[in-house]
């Protein structure tokens, strides 16, 4: 709403109308007041309307060169706003690429830790020692003093070691039923000669013990 005003501007009193606010009119009053009284400070002999003019003119100059500013910056902001979309796309396809490659990446690592783990088996089982398992050997049966079979037991990986290393020379047929055969008469000797002086009869357990002594050396 426009309002009439009642202004003073170095030393004239002037009546004016405008749509702007009482401390508006007061702001812009004062800005010209001060500029007409510099330029009368600094040219005495310049009017009031001349240094009216001279205001004026300044003011013009001042609001074109404004313009003049603004419409470059405005085209700047055009201009960076353009630039900020397509670095805006640039950011987008990045952080795709980006996502691909941490993708890549941990499909990469899952394979790496796979072959880790089997890589890691295969060194377990190859450093792991060999499995040692007990069989019984077979022995003629041989009565303990104690009266119980005690048949001897070797190792399985020992056994091929000796095999090895000793090649087994064939015995001939016959040789093995007669050495049975001495031991058991050997046995029956000993058994025969072993008797108690007091009772003049068999003693089993000294018989034993001499049966023992004789095979083992």
């Amino acid at each position: 709403m426009k309002q009439k005003y009642t202004i003073t501007v170095a030393d004239m009193e002037l009546n004016i109308v405008s749509d702007a606010s009482p401390d508006e009119v007061e702001n812009i009053v004062g800005i010209l007041d001060r500029r007409m009284r510099d330029i009368n400070l600094h040219s005495p002999r310049c009017t009031k309307n001349e240094a009216a003019i001279l205001c004026a003119l300044s003011y013009c100059s001042e609001r074109i060169a404004m313009q003049e500013a603004f419409k470059k910056v405005e085209k700047d902001a055009f201009r960076f706003a353009g630039e900020n979309e397509k670095l805006k796309k640039t950011v987008e396809s990045l952080q795709e690429e980006i996502d691909r490659l941490r993708k890549d990446a941990a499909v990469m690592q899952s394979i790496l830790d796979r072959a880790a783990a089997v890589g890691m088996k295969e060194e377990a089982k190859a450093e792991a020692p060999a499995r040692v398992k007990y069989v019984p050997k077979q022995f003629p049966d041989k009565q303990t003093a104690e009266g119980s079979d005690e048949p001897e037991r070797a190792e399985t990986s020992e056994a091929p070691t000796a095999a090895a290393e000793a090649p087994a020379v064939p015995a001939p047929a016959a040789a093995v039923p007669a050495v049975a055969q001495e031991k058991d008469d050997s046995v029956f000797v000993l058994d025969a000669s072993r008797k108690d002086k007091r009772t003049g009869k068999k003693s089993s357990v000294g018989a034993m013990f001499d049966m023992l002594t004789y095979e083992d050396v």
